[in-house]
């Protein structure tokens, strides 16, 4: 029944684009406009919102408006990795048409340049809100984000600048959101979303307008929920969004925001490579329903609530100083259930209870002296574990019901520490406009105090703290500081008013601390060695990377084209390694590794209806040396691309006008990739296709409706198998996972502003 009417609304839509395509080229010639790719309306290129690059002088980040997010359809509402999707280098891969399971290692599913997004095992969120993380990993702080409420999502690239970038790793580049302020006007907002799996979806949004007294405010409050599509087990969320902005005066401005977010999400179960390899036969394979399986669906889930304050204090001392201060709070409490296999080969479920905060803030004062304007601050942060993870407990299955069988890991909610002072500035003359800036980065890794469990029953963790008698000594680690300089700094040169080249440096930092969970699970092997955690933890080291860009930029008011090549050189990457000294190997960070590839993105006005956007990117990432297995052995992969980095990814999207419709038609493509670095398990390449139909009905004013929209979406058009996201790490030889991709999938919404 599903392949009959993915197939009968497949061929109405192939129909709808042949009819409205060949008519629109007949159409009048007027005045083309830069509006990539949604909406064409008439205007300029300056004067219009796209999808496509926002440049500083020396980098370049990419940027998605609110418009393009509507493109995509009704489930990057809630997906910043959807959101980010057709950006070049931006390798995004998705098990959950709604975005809310899209968990690979308890992290996002995405890689930038063939980078893990948060470098692999790294506790910090790859997304900020104007420069500053108002949330972190592990938890639920992925899918926290309404992004109706929010204007842009940018990406940065490369080498990040100085007074950017800011959190525990940008060492695969950083993505930032700006909020959508409260609107100097009443008015309120109704989005109804409804779609397969019993999708649905509410979005309601108020705006206070704007005060005698200067004030204004918006709050926002939605619930989705949705059925698997595979298997038994669904998902449902709660999402709330306050704001509030205060003018004090012609020189103070205060501003505060605040998100609450509750998600119930049962996951999917993922595949080994014999199941991946026949993927026919094995894409509809979940977890069972029965009580008495380990793998039982209603033993794995990730329930989370989560709720953070931020806010902005900017105060005006003239046209040209201003100082900013930042401050942050988020909590995060929770747990993951999941089915997991021992060393011996016995199934457990394990259940990792989270309950942790992070504070901070971002303080600067930018001026300018002359013709340079310079930034000077100073950001702090402060993040409880986990992770590495505080808490474990395990449980067998008997008679249908969870029994205790032990505690696998309890320890001390220490923290991580960052305090960073940077300063950035800029010089233009004439043609040429120069960046630069360095961080001093000084980072505190967490002391871990582990204690002996034996005793103590199925209680919470702060009753297990209490009823702790003895440490494991050997299974400590104190604190560790890192020091580092983080330059950046970056040329360009002004050709002509279209075209402009410019090539910058910039190095990026980052720390795995996969280091703790490896030695609980293996620790009867290190102890027999007389290895202690303290003797591993010191070896750690701070990963660097070292970026080099070099590109092109050619804009007019219908063509835009960006060219980049690219050069990366990481250091103390996190690998196995085995240490000869103690004959033993663990996850260490003392690899290296090189990077490089070419980036392509483009935007084409054909006619005044018609606009385009793709984009292009060749990713290389590999070890520039031989690795260890967990025995010791040598793997030869000097050379070798990391794991679930494809080297090509094209994708492209239309935005055709006709009346008041919107038609938009994507293709994503992503090459081949392996799942494990000596490159025995590969996953073929695929190519998906989506839809998305807006009807653009404006206003109403009988009904004292200011806007209108319809929206028909369609993702996977061809209903298409293949695998999306790999469970894996750069370094792994076994034990990788597949999830199958999201299968044919229909929306239709319906937005209305008041």
């Amino acid at each position: 029944m599903r392949n009959t009417m993915h197939q009968l609304i497949t061929r109405m839509i192939l129909i709808l684009l042949f009819t409205v395509t060949i008519p629109g080229a007949c159409f009048s010639e007027e005045k083309a406009v830069y509006q990539l790719p949604q909406t064409v309306v008439t205007g300029t290129f300056e004067e219009q919102d796209f999808v496509g690059p926002l440049f500083t002088e020396t980098n370049t980040k990419t940027k998605v408006t609110g418009k393009g997010l509507n493109a995509l359809g009704p489930c990057s509402s809630m997906s910043v990795h959807k959101a980010i999707s057709l950006m070049p280098s931006v390798n995004q891969q998705s098990v959950d048409p709604s975005g809310l399971a899209d968990i690979s290692n308890y992290h996002e599913s995405f890689r930038f340049r063939g980078v893990e997004a948060t470098g692999g095992g790294n506790p910090s969120t790859p997304v900020n809100v104007e420069n500053i993380p108002v949330s972190g990993r592990p938890g639920g702080g992925v899918t926290i984000y309404d992004m109706e409420n929010f204007d842009t999502v940018s990406i940065y690239k490369g080498g990040v600048l100085a007074n950017q970038g800011f959190g525990l790793t940008n060492i695969g580049g950083k993505i930032d959101m700006e909020i959508k302020r409260p609107f100097d006007e009443l008015g309120f907002k109704l989005k109804q979303v409804m779609g397969s799996q019993d999708f649905m979806r509410t979005f309601l949004r108020f705006d206070t307008g704007k005060f005698s007294t200067e004030t204004k405010g918006f709050i926002s409050y939605s619930n989705t929920s949705a059925d698997k599509w595979r298997g038994e087990g669904e998902s449902d969320r709660d999402n709330a969004m306050l704001g509030l902005t205060q003018k004090i005066g012609s020189k103070l401005k205060i501003e505060v925001f605040s998100i609450y977010n509750n998600s119930d999400v049962n996951t999917y179960r993922s595949l080994d490579y014999t199941e991946a390899s026949s993927l026919s036969d094995n894409y509809n394979f979940d977890f069972t329903n029965d009580k008495n399986d380990y793998f039982y669906y209603g033993y794995n889930k990730a329930d989370f609530e989560d709720y953070n304050v931020f806010g902005k204090i900017e105060y005006c001392f003239d046209d040209n100083s201003k100082l900013l201060v930042k401050p942050f709070y988020w909590n995060d409490q929770g747990r993951y259930m999941e089915t997991i296999t021992m060393k011996n080969g016995n199934n457990r479920i394990r259940k990792w209870d989270i309950d942790h905060d992070m504070s901070g803030f971002l303080s600067q004062y930018s001026t300018s002296i002359q013709s340079v304007d310079l930034t000077v601050g100073f950001f702090n942060l402060q993040q409880e574990r986990p992770g590495p993870p505080t808490s474990w407990k395990l449980y067998k299955v008997s008679s249908g019901e969870l029994v205790f069988d032990k505690w696998q890991v309890l320890s001390d909610s220490s923290s991580h520490r960052q305090n960073t002072p940077f300063i950035s500035g800029e010089y233009a003359k004439g043609r040429f406009t120069l960046q630069g800036g360095v961080k001093y980065l000084r980072y505190t890794m967490p002391s871990i105090t582990t204690y002996d469990t034996i005793g103590i029953s199925d209680v919470s963790y702060e009753t297990a703290l209490a009823m702790a008698t003895s440490i494991d000594e050997d299974a400590c680690a104190d604190s560790k500081d890192f020091n580092k300089l983080l330059p950046n700094l970056g040329l360009n040169y002004k050709i002509n008013e279209d075209f402009s080249s410019y090539i910058s440096y910039g190095r990026n930092y980052g720390m795995s601390v996969s280091l703790y969970p490896y030695f609980i699970s293996q620790k009867e092997t290190f102890y027999q060695k007389g290895i202690t955690l303290q003797d591993l933890w010191d070896k750690q080291k701070l990963e660097t990377v070292d970026n080099f860009d070099i590109g092109l930029r050619y804009i007019t008011d219908k063509l835009y084209v960006v060219p980049t090549i690219y050069y990366a050189h990481h250091k103390n990457k996190a690998a196995t390694y085995y240490d000869p000294s103690l004959d033993v190997s663990f996850p260490s960070t003392n690899a290296k590794a090189d990077a490089y590839g070419f980036e392509l993105e483009a935007g084409a006005l054909v006619f005044k209806n018609l606009s385009l956007y793709g984009s292009f990117s060749y990713n290389r990432f590999y070890f520039t040396q031989d690795i260890f297995n967990s025995d010791g052995s040598v793997n030869d992969v000097d050379g070798e691309q990391v794991p679930d980095a494809p080297q090509f990814l094209c994708k492209a999207i239309a935005s055709y006008r006709i009346g008041k419709f919107v038609l938009s038609p994507i293709i994503k493509y992503t090459s081949s990739r392996y799942g494990d670095i000596e490159h025995d398990e590969k996953i073929d390449g695929a190519a998906i296709f989506d839809f998305d139909l807006t009807y653009k009905a404006g206003a109403v004013p009988k009904m004292k409706i200011k806007n209108l929209d319809l929206s028909l979406t369609v993702n996977n058009i061809f209903d298409k198998e293949y695998i999306s996201i790999i469970n894996t790490s750069d370094y792994k030889t076994l034990g990788s996972t597949y999830q199958t991709g999201a299968p044919f999938t229909a929306y239709a919404s319906v937005s209305v502003t008041f």
